[in-house]
């Protein structure tokens, strides 16, 4: 299988398949992904109907840039996997994940149907999603089970305080022990970790924009680099709150500069008081009253590496916006010229 570049999934949208209107109009929310549903957002009457929407849909959520992706049903796959694997389609996501051998299994299934329906081998990936105990208990099986599974996570929402018998909707992270777990995992197998820091939500609102972007700026500082949801409304915070700021892209410009100076020298590392720069030289000041220890920055290759890290990280932002406006652009203009003609 070979090596495949990373998607960013910085922001996502999970919409019912069954829905045409959601479908319709996906291609312009400026998603990173488009997570078309066939599970709990569809009726047992309607899981027929769902699959057999899946192939046309794909090009219709692609337009506007964002990468295609479904959600089967756990005891389902072979059937919707049938479905849903065509060309065009980035990531399909199973709940409930609780046994490696599963996603062994759907990867043998992809790998046949990518053969037989002209997919470059190894294109979809899988996406495990842990959501039971006996998924948290078994979490690195299942995240080594297939090299398909490129980020990993999970192990909180609704299925998982179920399982737990716990309330979803309370002022404190009754889910950091298996997320934890399932973060370990993920890093252990070199992975990127599907998780965030804890933000209280007590009231269960998915069209927050403000707490969109707080938790995906918490997220981003806490190194994590995946966002999604319901609302259309949390589509722009979370591709703002993933994405560094200029006054980071400016630090991590100076560390980068001060490093430059270190690397020329026979030291290892060096400690800069920031407060004795001039302006505009570095790091903004802190304000008059600041613990003076936090004045001093320690300057070495393990800050630099991070520094260049989010610099290439930024540009893979800027890069994925681009490609994202230009495809929405593009499909704008074939409207216009089609209705003038």
């Amino acid at each position: 299988m070979v090596a495949h570049t990373r998607r960013l999934k910085r922001s996502g949208l999970t919409m019912p398949i069954v829905t045409e209107r959601f479908i319709n109009n996906a291609w312009h929310r400026g998603c990173d992904f488009i997570n078309m549903d066939l599970e709990d957002s569809v009726p047992p009457h309607l899981k027929g109907v769902a699959r057999n929407l899946v192939q046309q849909s794909i090009p219709v959520v692609n337009k506007g840039g964002a990468d295609a992706v479904c959600r089967i049903n756990h005891d389902l796959m072979e059937a919707d996997l049938n479905a849903v694997v065509w060309p065009g389609l980035m990531q399909v996501n199973y709940p409930k994940t609780e046994y490696g051998h599963e996603i062994a299994l759907m990867d043998e299934i992809i790998t046949r149907l990518e053969a037989e329906r002209g997919i470059r081998p190894g294109t979809i990936e899988i996406g495990a999603n842990i959501e039971t105990a006996v998924g948290v208990a078994n979490a690195y099986e299942i995240a080594a089970a297939s090299p398909r599974v490129r980020d990993f996570g999970g192990a909180s929402g609704y299925d998982m305080s179920r399982d737990l018998g716990v309330e979803m909707f309370v002022g404190f992270d009754q889910f950091v022990y298996g997320k934890g777990e399932v973060e370990l995992a993920a890093r252990a197998l070199g992975l990127e970790p599907r998780a965030a820091p804890f933000t209280a939500n007590i009231t269960g609102s998915v069209s927050d924009p403000d707490r969109a972007f707080a938790e995906a700026d918490a997220a981003r500082r806490c190194g994590f680099r995946i966002g999604g949801g319901l609302h259309p409304n949390v589509v722009e915070p979370q591709n703002r709150g993933f994405t560094p700021t200029d006054a980071e892209l400016e630090d991590a410009r100076w560390v980068l500069q001060e490093y430059e100076q270190l690397a020329h020298s026979s030291a290892t590392w060096r400690q800069v008081d920031t407060g004795d720069l001039p302006p505009g030289a570095g790091p903004s000041p802190l304000p008059t009253g600041a613990d003076d220890a936090n004045r001093y920055r320690v300057i070495d290759r393990y800050e630099a590496a991070r520094a260049e890290e989010l610099l290439q990280w930024a540009r893979r932002c800027q890069e994925r916006d681009r490609e994202k406006s230009a495809a929405i652009a593009r499909v704008r203009a074939a409207e216009a010229a089609a209705s003038q003609s």
